[in-house]
């Protein structure tokens, strides 16, 4: 029940948070907190939401440079968890698969 709330809080952040940075309001760019805060609540309890935004932070890199500036500037609980989504296993992932086999490999 509480993994069940807590998904729901941070899709409702992020959606608020995505709909509040495109909104003009008096302070700019206000929406990017809870929208930082929703992808944390997603990434920390759903293991498919944060494969889907290392997806997306390996394709859309000024994403991903946003989310590593707020993980530095941001409180440091939730920048371990937006951590948790670096691209890097997938960047892994793609250098293994592109290696020549050497001849002992098949």
């Amino acid at each position: 029940m509480r993994r069940i709330l807590l998904l729901t809080l941070g899709w409702v952040l992020t959606i608020f948070g995505a709909v509040l940075c495109v909104t003009p309001v008096p302070i700019p760019m206000i929406g990017l907190l809870p929208l930082g805060a929703g992808l944390a609540f997603l990434i920390e309890n759903s293991r498919t939401m944060r494969r889907a935004i290392q997806r997306v932070r390996h394709r859309v890199r000024w994403f991903s440079f946003m989310l590593e500036h707020f993980t530095r500037r941001g409180p440091k609980a939730l920048g371990r968890i937006l951590h948790r989504s670096h691209p890097a296993s997938i960047v892994r992932k793609e250098r293994i698969d592109t290696r020549i086999p050497s001849e002992g490999e098949d």
